[in-house]
Formats: C-alpha cells, sequence, structure tokens
C-alpha cells in the first residue's frame, strides 16, 4: 500500500516537473514576440478572450499566462478591462490540458510516444545546447515527455490503488466535500492542471464517480485562483482588479456549474452516451462550464471593471509614475516600465529647468507659443517649492536605480543586460542635469528683482536659449525630428551660449553692471549648457536603446 502511494506521489512529482519544465521551454520559444502578440491582440473583448485562451492553450498553464496578465496590466501594457478578458479566456484555454489527458493520456500507450520524446529531446539538448531556439524546442519535448511518462505511472499506480478502495465507504459525502478537496489540491500544488490529472486517473481507475469527478474539477478551477492572488499581494490596485476577477469568474462559474451539475451528468451520460468514456466526458464538462461562464458573464465585463476599480482605490502618492506598477520578473515589461519611468524624469527635468526661469511649463511643452512669444508671456515671478521638487527627483532617480538593480539580478539575456545599462547611464545624465540646474536658483533670484535694463535683456537671452533647446527635445520626443536634426539644432543652441558668455563679459565695461551680477549670468547661462548637454546625452542613450530593441524586432510601445 505505501509503495503504490509513493509511486502515485511520483508520478505527481514527474507530471509537475515535466509540466513546469514544458511552461519555461515555451515561454522561451514564445518570447517577446509572444507577448507582444498577447499585448496587440486585445483592443476588443472577444480578441482578449480569444487571445487567453490561445495563449494558455499554448503554454498548458493558465498560472503563467494569469502572472504574465498581471505583469501586462501593472506596467498599463494592457488596460485593465482587456486584462479581465484574458483572464477568462485562460480559464477555457486551460481545459485544454483536460483534453490532451484525456485523450492521449488514456487512450494511447504512453511508452510509444514519451520515452521517444524525452530521448530525442535529450540527444537535441546536448549537441545543440548553445542554439537558443534547438534548446527551447529539446526542453519542450522532454517536458512533454515526463509529464506524460509522470501521468502514466501514476495512472497505473492509482489503477492498483483502486483495486483496494472501497467505493462504497465515500459515496455518502456531499459533492460540495468534492469540490472543497479539488480546491485544497489545487490551491497547495499550485496547478489545476495537475489536479485534473489526478482526476482523471482517479475516475478512470474507478475510485471516483464521475459526479464526484467533476465536483472535484469545480474544486480545481476556484483553486486556481490562489496563484493570482498570491501574484496580487502588495501589488499596485489594477493587479488586485484582475485577481479578484478571476476570483469572482471562477466562484460565479463554479456555483452554476455546481447547480447544474446534475443535469449537464445526465446530458453527458446519457444523452451523449459517453458513460463508456468517463475521461473524455470530464473534459467535456470542464470545458462546458468554462464556456458557460464566459457567455454568461463576457457582457458584464465593463460593470465588473468599474466596480472592481471602485473597489480598489490607493491613496499612497509615490514619486514613480511605471516602475512601482512592475514587476522584475518579468523583464520585458520591467524593461518599458524602465523605460518610461526614464522619459517621466526626463520631462520632469524640462519642467524643473523652466520653472526655476519662471516660464510656465505648459507654454513651451504643449508647444502653444514660439521662443519670442514665451518669453513675452512669462515676465511675472513663479513662486514654487523648489527644494521640494528637486527631492522629488531625486526619489525617482534613486527609485530607477534600485529598480534596475533588482531586474539586473534575474535571469536575462545579454541584450537585456545591455539595455539596463544604457538606460541606466541615461537616468544618471538626467540626474546631474537636475542637480547642476538647481544651482541656478539663487543666482536666479538675485537678478530677478534688478532693474537693469541691460542684465535684464540678457538674462532674456539665456531664457530665449533655455526655451529653444527644450523646443528642440519636445520634436525630438514627439518624432518629429531626427536625432541628426536633433544635434544640429543643439549645435546652434551651444554657439548662442557661447555668443551670450561673450556678451555677458562686457556688460561690466559697456554698461557698468557690477560683477556680482554679471558672474550670476554666466552661472546661470553655464549651468543650463551643461544640464542641457547631460539630457541631450540621456536622449542618445535612450535613442540607442530603441536601435537595439528595433534591431532585435522588439521595439515595444
Amino acid at each position: 500500500m505505501l509503495n503504490m502511494v509513493i509511486e502515485v506521489f511520483s508520478g505527481l512529482g514527474m507530471f509537475l516537473f515535466g509540466m513546469f519544465y514544458m511552461e519555461i521551454a515555451l515561454k522561451e520559444l514564445a518570447g517577446i514576440r509572444f507577448k507582444k502578440w498577447i499585448k496587440n491582440s486585445t483592443s476588443t473583448r472577444s480578441k482578449s478572450l480569444l487571445t487567453g485562451a490561445l495563449a494558455t492553450a499554448v503554454l498548458q498553464s493558465s498560472s503563467v499566462v494569469t502572472l504574465m496578465t498581471l505583469s501586462f496590466v501593472s506596467t498599463s501594457l494592457v488596460p485593465l478591462e482587456s486584462a479581465i478578458g484574458i483572464i477568462f479566456g485562460s480559464n477555457l484555454g486551460t481545459t485544454v490540458t483536460a483534453w490532451i489527458v484525456a485523450t492521449l493520456g488514456f487512450k494511447v500507450k504512453i511508452e510509444l510516444f514519451a520515452l521517444p520524446m524525452i530521448g530525442l529531446g535529450g540527444f537535441m539538448l546536448i549537441l545543440n545546447s548553445s542554439h537558443k531556439k534547438i534548446e527551447a524546442v529539446a526542453k519542450t519535448l522532454i517536458g512533454f515527455g515526463l509529464l506524460f511518462f509522470g501521468l502514466e505511472i501514476m495512472k497505473n499506480s492509482i489503477e492498483t490503488l483502486g483495486q483496494n478502495f472501497d467505493l462504497a465507504s465515500y459515496t455518502h459525502y456531499p459533492p460540495i466535500a468534492f469540490i472543497g478537496l479539488g480546491f485544497i489540491i489545487t490551491a497547495l500544488i499550485q496547478s489545476s492542471s495537475a489536479t485534473t490529472a489526478i482526476i482523471l486517473s482517479a475516475l478512470y481507475a474507478n475510485i471516483l464517480t464521475f459526479e464526484q469527478s467533476a465536483a472535484m474539477v469545480i474544486g480545481a478551477n476556484i483553486g486556481t485562483t490562489v496563484t493570482a492572488l498570491l501574484g496580487a499581494i502588495g501589488g499596485i490596485p489594477d493587479k488586485k482588479r484582475v485577481a479578484m476577477a478571476h476570483l469572482l469568474f471562477n466562484f460565479i462559474t463554479a456555483f452554476f456549474a455546481f447547480l447544474l451539475l446534475p443535469y449537464l451528468s445526465t446530458f453527458l451520460m446519457q444523452t451523449l452516451s459517453l458513460h463508456s468514456d468517463k475521461t473524455t466526458a470530464l473534459a467535456l464538462f470542464h470545458t462546458i462550464f468554462n464556456l458557460f461562464g464566459i457567455l454568461l458573464l463576457i457582457y458584464f465585463i465593463p460593470a465588473m471593471t468599474k466596480y472592481l476599480q471602485l473597489m480598489f482605490k490607493t491613496n499612497e502618492k509615490l514619486p514613480t509614475r511605471y516602475i512601482h506598477l512592475a514587476d522584475p520578473k518579468f523583464p520585458d515589461t520591467a524593461l518599458v516600465a524602465l523605460r518610461n519611468e526614464i522619459s517621466h524624469l526626463f520631462v520632469k527635468t524640462l519642467k524643473f529647468g523652466l520653472l526655476l526661469t519662471h516660464i510656465r511649463p505648459d507654454d513651451v511643452l504643449n508647444g502653444k507659443y514660439d521662443v519670442k512669444d514665451t518669453i513675452s508671456n512669462n515676465q511675472k515671478f513663479i513662486d514654487f517649492d523648489y527644494k521640494k521638487v528637486y527631492e522629488n527627483l531625486k526619489d525617482i532617480e534613486i527609485g530607477t536605480v534600485e529598480f534596475a538593480n533588482i531586474l539586473n539580478q534575474q535571469n536575462l539575456t545579454p541584450e537585456q543586460s545591455q539595455n539596463i545599462d544604457i538606460l541606466l547611464t541615461s537616468a544618471r545624465e538626467i540626474g546631474y542635469a537636475a542637480k547642476t540646474l538647481k544651482d541656478i536658483k539663487n543666482n536666479i533670484d538675485d537678478l530677478f528683482d534688478n532693474d537693469n535694463i541691460s542684465l535684464h535683456n540678457m538674462y532674456n537671452e539665456i531664457r530665449s536659449n533655455l526655451v529653444y533647446i527644450i523646443l528642440v527635445f519636445v520634436n525630438y520626443m514627439n518624432e518629429k525630428w531626427p536625432l541628426e536634426k536633433t544635434l544640429a539644432k543643439f549645435t546652434t543652441a551651444d554657439e548662442e551660449s557661447r555668443q551670450i558668455t561673450k556678451k555677458t563679459t562686457q556688460l561690466v565695461s559697456k554698461d557698468n553692471v557690477n560683477e556680482k551680477y554679471m558672474l550670476a549670468l554666466l552661472n546661470i547661462n553655464r549651468n543650463i549648457n551643461i544640464s542641457m548637454k547631460s539630457l541631450l546625452e540621456a536622449s542618445k542613450a535612450v535613442n540607442l536603446y530603441f536601435e537595439i530593441e528595433k534591431k532585435n524586432g522588439k521595439t515595444e510601445q
């Protein structure tokens, strides 16, 4: 008896390992293009559902798709409503595993294909270990073979165990007890597919009746929500909303499946005459009640989205906009979040420079006016807490570096590691620009109240050059100008800065300007020029990042 129990657990362990190994391989095979397909295939509810179903069928794991969806929604790559659609679809996609197990696992001699798959995969892995695609295919074959080999061990052991098992002593337990059992097993082993394989093996060995097996499958469907709930712990509201949507869908679906269990059982056993093929009947039951759940709830996705947005709110104001929403365990989406955060830091630094020189940021960044009109319309003092704004910029920079360091500890490709280094260079350049700009605050204040016309005119020339440079950046960021044109425009601004320096040094002799104010002007002009050059280097780094992504066909918006 003990030997049979050990064999069951050994078979289960091999099944789980095979599934885990296959998931890793399929993720490697799918790569960024697969993830990009998921992201781009969610424009409508029906597309989201189909994407979730297909992705789960291909990756053979609703848990992987669920965690991937949490990652996408946390970085705003997929809107919440689409993410809920993907989750609904994944519940249908996960039934494919039941069909594979029910058909191949119990109707075909496992050794005819499982062992050759493991063997072929092993040879491919050893002989072509340096080729990533072949390695991923080899791992998929090994994982698939081990999955079925483990199922065979489990099936045979449970069959033997069933010969000494008194089913009659368990028939008095209500179906809800088997729902609880299915939930507990799935929650513990974190795989509804593995639970379904156990249930199918027990049904095949006549240890469970069809109704008991069906009840356990309903429980397994609820149990699979634990993965999403664990993945959302401590996460942003959208992550919690997706996890709760998963829980609501599975609970509502389970409720109706439980109510309809006697009728579905009669339909499958008698109407479709599947009493002699109960494993197929169970796979069909699994598909029917998940499909029913989708048809029942698909039109309520918008309402569910609004309800969940009200249910989960956050009052915490964080300096970062993107990286705190991303999970470093998913490098592809984490890199997008890191890039977006650096763009966010870049724009905030531009605004900081404009505020320091008493220019309303929206007048420049929104392209309201040209340089001359901008200066003309911004002659009033702008009072703001520059220390607080600067500390906010520092917090974003520190958070970005910390996030990048965590991301660097993940299993990254050489391209991903290179991109992190490039983005970190950009963050450091922006941080230096912000610090350099901060140092002009006192000089600006000294000049602002001075009524010397020559000083005032030179101060406006410096401001005009700053606005000109920032407009160059705005056109570059909006992809109106290529990097080459941006660099050419920057050369013009750099020459203007030198002319300003030359004219400023002549103010003492020509206009009897106090040397203190002349030095203030020189300091402002020099620091603005240095900071803008740092921002230019930051732009070059981000441009290099895009070039690498484009070269590898991985550019994401």
